[in-house]
């Protein structure tokens, strides 16, 4: 599971690595069943929630999700036992390196400053966020630029010009301007979270509704990117939107949410994004199975295709 070895620091053995499919696996149950309890109004109350069939559903693989990300982090607190947590900050020539995210909160419950039940939260936070999201955006940034040839290869073209056939880094990742506004355009068009919740704390007039403190409020993000207000021809994919300057509304472009509660790995999703649709584009030429085809999508915690997307991956006759 890449997001355990950059985010945790470990790597999962092949036994872990199973246990982390069925990981997978819990995510998108716990999904289907957390909206269904959203929509069904008579589900909010838990002393209800907790005698309905779902709940034992729901509680059998929150128990899956807790089991693995206790083992990631007792498989780092016994790495960090075994080789000293103080080595693990320092390179091969002692210079002293960034510590993995999980490192950190280690180094806090040994202050005493979070417990291991705090540990599991952020765990399951950040791997819950970084691992389906990102794939899901990926996804749909393949079929778009599939359906798209001029679009693909002037990403192909960027991509020679900047990296050229060495391993791109992050200063090259920053000038891929063009490959990050397929992915921005992307995300427009398929937020990976089609939908956020948040409560008022405080009265506040929309238009001439009061909307009381204490409310619940959806922010229904598909449906803000798709205002034709805002992007004309909104249902085109066009990456220009995001290169001329064109000023919006603060809030008129939230794939990652806004706000003090936005998503906090939005610009490590972004480098990985570029990062394997760099090696995807300079290696291989992508093309539909169906020009034109777009999937009928279905409003899970994550924005999901109904259908299986298909790409044909050509490789390229000449490397960049």
């Amino acid at each position: 599971m890449y997001f355990t070895e950059t985010a945790m620091g470990t790597q999962l053995d092949q036994d872990k690595s199973t246990a982390s499919v069925e990981y997978k696996q819990a995510i998108l149950q716990m999904g289907t069943l957390l909206v269904e309890r959203v929509t069904k109004f008579w589900l909010h109350n838990d002393f209800i929630f907790q005698r309905t069939a779902i709940f034992q559903k729901y509680d059998k693989i929150l128990n899956k999700v807790h089991s693995f990300a206790d083992e990631v982090i007792l498989e780092r607190k016994k790495q960090r036992t075994q080789n000293g947590a103080c080595d693990e900050t320092e390179d091969a020539v002692g210079k002293k390196k960034r510590m993995a995210m999980l490192d950190l909160l280690l180094e806090a419950e040994s202050k005493g400053e979070i417990d291991l039940a705090g540990i599991r939260e952020e765990v399951n936070t950040f791997m819950f966020e970084g691992h389906d999201t990102t794939a899901t955006a990926l996804t749909f940034g393949l079929m778009l630029l599939a359906d798209h040839e001029e679009v693909q290869e002037r990403v192909r073209e960027e991509i020679e010009r900047v990296v050229g056939s060495r391993v791109p880094t992050m200063t090259d990742l920053g000038e891929l301007k063009y490959l990050e506004a397929v992915i921005k355009e992307t995300l427009r068009l398929y937020p990976s979270v089609p939908f956020i919740a948040r409560t008022i704390t405080e009265d506040f007039m929309l238009g001439d509704i009061m909307v009381p403190k204490n409310s619940e409020v959806a922010v229904h993000i598909y449906d803000v990117h798709r205002r034709p207000e805002i992007y004309p021809e909104p249902d085109v994919f066009k990456p220009e939107r995001f290169l001329n300057g064109t000023t919006r509304h603060n809030y008129a472009y939230v794939p990652f949410s806004a706000g003090p509660r936005n998503c906090i790995g939005q610009r490590f999703a972004m480098l990985e994004m570029k990062s394997i649709l760099c090696e995807v584009c300079r290696n291989f030429k992508l093309l539909p199975r169906t020009k034109g085809w777009r999937p009928a999508l279905v409003s899970d915690l994550v924005l999901r295709s109904t259908d299986h997307i298909y790409v044909t991956f050509e490789p390229r006759t000449s490397e960049l």
